[in-house]
C-alpha cells in the first residue's frame, strides 16, 4: 500500500512537468505545434497509467486534473466523439471511485449523478473542470440544450421550475473555481469559464441573428460587451451588433461599431468589410474604396505573417466553422481586389482601378487559373468577365494597346468553345442541367463578343478606323449567333430561368453597341447609307437610346431627309432614356459619347427647322 502514495508524488511531479513545458511555450512569441503535440501526448500516457490502476478517492483529485489537462490538449489533436467518450470513462471512474455505481453513459444522465454525488465534497473544483470540458465539446457541436441542461444541473434547478434561457443560466452560474497549487493546470478554470460564457452568449446572438431577430441579438451583444474577453473576441462583439443595427435600417449606429471594433483590434477585418457593404448602401463610394483598401492590405498584412496560435482554447474553435464564417464574414483577398477594382472603375477612379486590375489577374495568372473553366460566377466572378473588365478600364484609362492585349487573351481562349450556331426557343422548357449547358454557350458568346467590341473600340480611339470597322463586324457575327425564335421572348422564362432571360438582354445591348459604333465608323468616314442602316438595327436591338437617336438624326440630316431627322430628334429629346430593367455588366458601359463629332451644328439647324415648320 505504501507505493500508492509515491505513484501520486511522482505522478503529480510528471503532470506538473508537463504544464512547465506547455507555459514556456505558450509564453513564446511563435508557439512550437510540436512541443503542444508532445505534451498532450505525455498527458495521455500518464493519464493511462493513472487509469490503469482502480480508481480511489485518494488519486481522485489527481485523476480529474490530469484527465482536465489532457482534454485541453487533445482538442487540437482529436475530434469532439473521441473525447467526450474518454470524459466519460473518467466520470464513471470518478463515480466507482465516490462509491455510485451507475452504469448509463448517457452524458445528461452521467452528470446528474456526478454532480449529485459530488456537489458537496471537496472535489468539486475538479468535477467543475471537467464539467468545463462537457461545455466546450457541445458548444463545438452546437447543442445548446445539452449545455442549457448542464448548467441547470450545476444551478440545482430541475427541468420544470419556472421558465429559462441560456442566457440567464450561463450568468447565474456559480462554479467552483479555486486551484491546487500542488497540481499545475494547462488552462485556469475561471478563464476558460470566462470564454466559455463570452462565447455561449454571442452565440445565443448569433442565433438570434440567423433567425433575424435582430433586437433580441442585441441584447444578447450588449450582455456580451460587459464580460471580460480578449481584443480580438471583443472586436467581433462591435461587428456582430453593427450587423445587426444595420438589418434594423440603422447605418450610422452601424458604422458607428465598426469603427469601435476597429479602434479595439486594427486586425479585425469583418468590420471593414461591413463598413464598405454599408458605405455602398449610402452611395458614399469614396468611403467604400477607402474601407475596401483597408480591407485588401489587411488581408494581405495577414497572409504573410503566421497564423498559429498557442490558444489551447480559441473563439473560433468553440463556434466552429459554420458560426465562424457568419461571425467573421469576410471575402477572399482575390474576391476583396476584385470588388475594390470594380468599384473605383465603375465610380469614375481609372487609374486605381487599372492598377489592381492588373494585380488581380497577375495573381489569377500566378495561380495558374483557367480562363474558361474558373470561377463560379456566384462568389468571384467568371475569369473572362475579370479580362473583360480589366480591358474595359484600360480602354477608359487611354491605354489602347494594353487593352487590346488583355481582350485577345479572351478571344483565344473562347476559340474552340463557342458554337456555331445557338437558336433558343422561349416555349422550350429546359431541364436544369441543359439549361446550364444553353447558359454557358450564350456566355462564351458574349464573351467573344465583348472582346471584339472592346478590341474595336481601342482600335478606334487609335484612329484606325478600318481595323475598328473589322472588329466591330467580328463582334457582331459573333454575337448574331445567338438568336431566339419568338419576337416576343423578353415577356418569356427562355430556358425556364430569369437568369436567361437577363443574360439575353445583355447580349442584345452588345449587339446594338456594336451596331451603334460601326454606325457611327460608316458616318466618320462618309458611309452614310451603311450608317443609316447600322443605327436603325442599333435602335431595334435597344431602343429608346438617345445617343442613337440623335446620331440617326445627324446621318438623315445629311441625306436630306430632314422630317425623318425632325423626328428623330424630338424623340431623342421629348423622352429620358428608359431606365435598364437589368444592370449591364461594367465592359458594356462604355459607350462612344467622346466622338469627333461636334452635334452643336446639328442642335443649332435641327431647332430652325422645327420653329420653321412652326411658321
Amino acid at each position: 500500500m505504501s507505493v500508492i502514495p509515491c505513484l501520486v508524488d511522482r505522478w503529480s511531479e510528471e503532470n506538473n512537468n508537463i504544464i512547465l513545458t506547455w507555459k514556456q511555450n505558450e509564453r513564446g512569441l511563435e508557439p512550437n505545434q510540436h512541443v503542444w503535440k508532445r505534451c498532450w501526448s505525455e498527458s495521455l500516457k500518464l493519464l493511462q497509467k493513472i487509469q490503469g490502476i482502480p480508481a480511489a478517492t485518494e488519486r481522485l483529485e489527481l485523476e480529474m486534473t490530469v484527465s482536465y489537462n489532457t482534454f485541453l490538449f487533445s482538442l487540437n489533436f482529436s475530434n469532439a466523439s473521441e473525447i467526450e467518450e474518454s470524459l466519460t470513462n473518467s466520470l464513471l471512474r470518478a463515480l466507482e471511485a465516490g462509491g455510485s455505481q451507475v452504469s448509463c453513459s448517457d452524458p445528461v444522465q452521467l452528470w446528474e449523478a456526478v454532480l449529485q454525488t459530488f456537489g458537496s465534497s471537496v472535489f468539486v473544483p475538479y468535477v467543475h473542470k471537467l464539467l468545463l470540458i462537457q461545455w466546450i465539446l457541445w458548444l463545438m457541436q452546437c447543442q445548446l440544450e445539452k449545455v442549457l441542461t448542464l448548467l441547470m444541473q450545476t444551478n440545482h434547478k430541475s427541468e420544470h421550475s419556472a421558465p429559462v434561457n441560456l442566457q440567464t443560466e450561463t450568468r447565474n452560474l456559480a462554479l467552483s473555481m479555486e486551484e491546487d497549487s500542488s497540481l499545475k493546470v494547462a488552462m485556469a478554470a475561471k478563464d476558460l469559464k470566462d470564454l466559455l460564457h463570452i462565447c455561449t452568449v454571442m452565440y445565443q446572438g448569433v442565433e438570434q441573428m440567423k433567425m433575424e431577430k435582430y433586437s433580441e441579438a442585441l441584447e444578447a451583444f450588449q450582455e456580451a460587451k460587459g464580460l471580460p474577453s480578449p481584443r480580438s473576441l471583443l472586436a467581433q462583439i462591435h461587428t456582430l451588433t453593427g450587423q445587426s443595427f444595420a438589418k434594423l435600417g440603422q447605418p450610422y449606429c452601424a458604422l458607428h461599431f465598426y469603427r469601435k471594433s476597429v479602434e479595439v483590434d486594427c486586425a479585425c477585418h469583418s468590420a471593414l468589410y461591413q463598413s464598405a457593404l454599408v458605405f455602398r448602401q449610402l452611395g458614399n463610394p469614396k468611403a467604400e474604396m477607402e474601407a475596401l483598401h483597408l480591407l485588401y492590405s489587411a488581408v494581405q498584412l495577414q497572409s504573410d505573417k503566421s497564423s498559429s496560435s498557442a490558444s489551447l482554447v480559441s473563439p473560433a474553435m468553440l463556434f466552429g466553422g459554420v458560426q465562424m464564417t457568419f461571425i467573421s464574414r469576410v471575402p477572399s483577398p482575390s474576391l476583396i481586389l476584385h470588388t475594390l477594382a470594380h468599384t473605383c472603375v465603375f465610380n469614375g477612379s481609372i487609374s486605381d482601378g487599372v492598377e489592381y486590375y492588373l494585380d488581380l489577374l497577375a495573381s489569377l495568372q500566378s495561380d495558374g487559373k483557367d480562363l474558361i473553366l474558373t470561377g463560379d460566377g456566384n462568389s468571384f466572378p467568371r475569369i473572362p468577365v475579370v479580362y473583360l473588365e480589366a480591358g474595359f478600364a484600360l480602354l477608359k484609362a487611354k491605354r489602347y494597346c494594353d487593352a487590346l492585349v488583355v481582350c485577345e487573351e479572351v478571344i483565344t481562349s473562347t476559340l474552340d468553345f463557342i458554337p456555331e450556331r445557338l437558336l433558343l426557343d422561349a416555349d422550350e422548357k429546359l431541364k436544369a442541367a441543359d439549361s446550364d449547358v444553353v447558359l454557358e454557350n450564350v456566355d462564351l458568346v458574349l464573351w467573344a463578343g465583348a472582346a471584339h467590341l472592346l478590341q474595336a473600340q481601342a482600335h478606334w480611339k487609335l484612329k484606325d478606323t478600318k481595323e475598328a470597322i473589322t472588329n466591330f463586324t467580328r463582334a457582331i457575327n459573333q454575337l448574331v449567333k445567338v438568336f431566339i425564335k419568338q419576337k416576343d421572348w423578353k415577356q418569356k422564362l427562355i430556358g425556364n430561368t430569369e437568369a436567361m432571360v437577363e443574360r439575353m438582354v445583355t447580349v442584345e445591348a452588345a449587339k446594338g453597341q456594336a451596331l451603334a459604333s460601326r454606325g457611327l465608323c460608316f458616318l466618320e468616314g462618309g458611309q452614310l447609307k451603311e450608317a443609316l442602316r447600322d443605327l436603325n438595327l442599333s435602335l431595334q436591338k435597344t431602343p429608346g437610346c438617345k445617343n442613337t437617336e440623335i446620331w440617326l438624326t445627324e446621318v438623315l440630316w445629311r441625306l436630306d431627309r430632314r422630317e425623318e431627322a425632325s423626328a428623330h430628334w424630338r424623340e431623342a429629346h421629348s423622352t429620358k432614356d428608359a431606365p435598364k430593367s437589368i444592370k449591364l455588366p461594367l465592359y458594356l458601359q462604355l459607350w462612344p459619347d467622346d466622338t469627333a463629332f461636334d452635334f452643336s451644328g446639328l442642335k443649332k439647324k435641327m431647332e430652325e427647322y422645327i420653329q420653321a415648320k412652326k411658321t
